[in-house]
């Protein structure tokens, strides 16, 4: 059965608009054509505030009926309905010659989406965190979820923007296919940490996919043409929304007293090592404590390490091997420190402790490292290493030289009356020559060094990739997918590379954001952005470019790269 089309009639100047069905799903999309009669016309689409809308480019055709000649400018449209109800397509005004005319009111009964369990959908996305009830400083997962039984083509994700929280993507997606009511899916994953940095009533707003799904034709649609009777696969246009997810953040109780707390919530372990508990006086030992869990590893400081008066310590750069997962973080981090006595005896290192939040018991719990007793014995040289350590309480002892007297001078000393005669002096001129010789040199090797130096910045690199990428539309011999891939790499890499960030997409409104802050004003910032957009619906549609539009699309891009590059 082939769908009635709504089809809306305007006055004489011959302005109509036609969709291709009057219902449809929320985020499913509708296919809407404007025909203009007679000549061109602007439209303006900006009234369809219920919609999202997507420019799948325009098309002419010319009839000649007795000797007369018509000609009809079709604009065609995705609309994809951002709520459900009884919605309607307001009537759409269109500018010819400079008058006004408007097409009919349209209706649309827009339905909500079936359950996800029931199996019904084709694609649909949700989103879930491992806890909705953590606490301030412990890590979660968040999980954003792609289920797709027909094929997905041109998927662009938008991430929340996670206010309240701490995130990093994990770049491993992961793919699997699984069983809903009967029907398989393929199921593709994208997790982020978060670490909440607040306590109270937080809400991680919807994430958004825009994706192409290809499907075979059912049944035959007014915009079908040939591709109806032959099977062909059509690119449809869906925008996909999770829900948004309530999170509360419970703040952390009152700390011990007479602890000193880390920071660190998680689940935690710390052990000590020492590579020699007999020493001489002068000489190191190696004291190292690990700490090691899963949570907010990274943030874990150096211990206080308790070491007697009699000793020096010095310690090294903390070795951190922390790798995030589909747990969190998890790692270790490894604080060494060398102790050097200076007076023999018996001593003892005390523990290192460690106050940490536990999550699993919602607790504060204290661990701590066995006590270390170490013996120092005499040196044959323990009151020169005595000396040398305490008169030097900044050096390694790894960098220590031992002070040796020959006893003589390095030079001799003149003794005699000859000392006392005068030196000829040398002419001002001369030594400030001599003084400006090495500055200039220097001078040189740097303005040398500055020219020969490579400019590896990621603003650098995108402007680069930008130039590259609007040479490669401008060849003649690209096809349009080619020709419009390449001005959307140009686009993005030349906005990204003015923020100083490396990247490889953007949605308009993104877009418009990076312009807004780098100072353009509003209208150049909405411009270029729906250039973007214009560029993304040419390439979702798949509709051809003639010679003239791709000049127009090649020109805009080419004059919005010399702003943002120069």
């Amino acid at each position: 059965m082939i769908l009635l089309a709504t089809a809306a009639f305007a006055d004489a100047a011959g302005v109509r608009a036609v969709v291709d069905r009057n219902q449809a799903t929320v985020g499913e999309s509708i296919a809407l054509q404007v025909t203009i009669d007679g000549g061109k016309g602007d439209v303006d689409l900006s009234g369809l505030t219920d919609f999202k809308t997507i420019s799948r480019g325009s098309s002419s055709s010319f009839q000649m009926i007795n000797g007369r000649t018509s000609r009809q400018l079709i604009h065609d449209y995705v609309l994809i309905p951002l709520k459900a109800g009884n919605l309607t397509i307001p009537a759409i005004p269109v500018t010819i010659d400079g008058k006004i005319h408007y097409t009919t009111p349209i209706g649309v009964t827009v339905s909500k989406e079936p359950t996800t369990d029931s199996g019904q959908r084709d694609v649909y996305v949700t989103a879930d965190v491992s806890d909705p009830a953590p606490w301030v400083g412990q890590q979660m997962i968040y999980t954003f979820r792609l289920f797709n039984a027909v094929q997905v083509a041109d998927a662009k994700f938008q991430a929340p923007e996670f206010n309240g929280f701490n995130a990093e993507e994990l770049e491993d997606r992961q793919s699997h296919r699984t069983v809903v009511n009967g029907r398989e899916f393929i199921v593709t994953e994208v997790k982020f940490i978060l670490v909440p940095v607040k306590k109270g009533s937080l809400e991680i707003q919807p994430a958004v996919l825009q994706v192409g799904l290809l499907q075979r034709n059912r049944r035959p649609r007014p915009f079908s043409g040939m591709d109806a009777f032959f099977g062909r696969s059509q690119m449809t246009t869906r925008i996909l929304e999770t829900d948004p997810i309530a999170v509360q953040v419970k703040g952390l109780p009152p700390r011990p007293p007479g602890r000193s707390f880390s920071g660190l919530v998680g689940r935690f372990e710390i052990a000590a090592s020492m590579d020699k508990t007999a020493v001489q006086v002068g000489d190191s030992t190696t004291l190292a404590v690990t700490i090691s869990g899963s949570g907010n590893i990274m943030d874990a400081t150096a211990p206080a390490i308790a070491a007697p008066p009699e000793f020096k310590t010095y310690a090294d750069n903390p070795e951190a091997q922390i790798q995030p997962g589909p747990q969190g973080y998890s790692g270790r981090k490894i604080f060494r420190t060398a102790l050097v006595p200076v007076q023999p005896g018996q001593y003892r290192i005390e523990p290192n402790r460690l106050t940490y939040f536990d999550v699993e018991s919602g607790a504060y719990r204290n661990i701590a490292t066995p006590p270390f007793d170490v013996t120092v014995s005499p040196s044959e040289t323990a009151a020169a290493d005595i000396d040398v350590f305490r008169g030097t309480p900044v050096q390694p002892p790894s960098l220590k030289n031992r002070v040796e007297f020959t006893g003589r001078d390095i030079l001799p000393l003149k003794e005699g009356l000859e000392a006392l005669k005068p030196q000829r002096s040398l002419p001002p001129r001369w030594f400030g020559l001599f003084l400006a010789i090495p500055v200039l040199v220097f001078l040189a090797v740097r303005t040398v060094m500055q020219m020969a130096q490579k400019d590896d910045s990621p603003g650098r690199i995108m402007a680069d990739r930008a130039r590259a990428a609007l040479k490669s539309a401008a060849s003649a011999d690209t096809t349009d997918a080619d020709f419009l891939s390449a001005l959307y790499r140009t686009l993005v890499s030349a906005i990204l590379g003015r923020q100083g960030v490396m990247g490889t997409s953007l949605t308009w409104s993104e877009a418009s954001d990076q312009l807004l802050k780098i100072g353009w004003n509003a209208d150049d910032a909405t411009a270029t952005a729906r250039l973007l957009e214009t560029i993304e619906s040419f390439n979702y549609s798949g509709a051809h470019l003639d010679m003239q539009k791709r000049a127009d699309l090649l020109e805009r891009t080419r004059q919005a790269v010399r702003r943002l590059t120069r």
